[in-house]
């Protein structure tokens, strides 16, 4: 086998590692979507059962009257989780909102640091997650770091 073959058998091999890469990509963007189409759906459904059940009074007073100007397009979900919208209602669901999330954050710092094996199981998937793509990294670093042959 002269140089040049070794070179185009090189070059090929290298594109067959970049094609596998690029599909593995391709797949997990493809499988992101999905997951992204599925959650705006079950959103969307979500979001309006919240707003009937704000509207109800369900859910509280400031989320009553907050659902309220919702409805008169005064102002927004979004208006209220960015404090755009400064209304006592709006300040009360975000002081609301950051009281769950702390204990959410306090519970799921106690799970990671839990025995219980569902925990170490999570903590297992996720360090081999983390494994693969430094793995995924390092070989899209390796073939970029090859040298492409002249040929003439």
């Amino acid at each position: 086998m002269s140089e040049a073959d070794r070179m185009i058998a090189q070059v090929r091999a290298m594109l067959g590692e970049i094609q596998s890469i690029s599909d593995d990509i391709q797949k997990e963007t493809r499988e992101a979507i999905k997951e992204h189409q599925d959650y705006l759906s079950k959103a969307e459904d979500s979001d309006e059962e919240r707003a009937k059940k704000a509207r109800a009074g369900e859910l509280g007073p400031d989320w009553q009257k907050i659902q309220r100007r919702i409805d008169l397009g005064e102002t927004s979900p979004g208006a209220v989780a960015l404090a755009a919208d400064d209304s006592t209602a709006a300040q009360n669901l975000r002081r609301t909102a950051a009281e769950h999330t702390d204990a959410i954050a306090t519970y799921q710092r106690e799970q990671l640091d839990s025995t219980d094996d569902s925990a170490q199981d999570l903590q297992v998937a996720y360090g081999a997650a983390q494994a693969h793509l430094r793995e995924i990294r390092e070989q899209v670093a390796r073939i970029q770091a090859r040298p492409l042959p002249i040929l003439d």
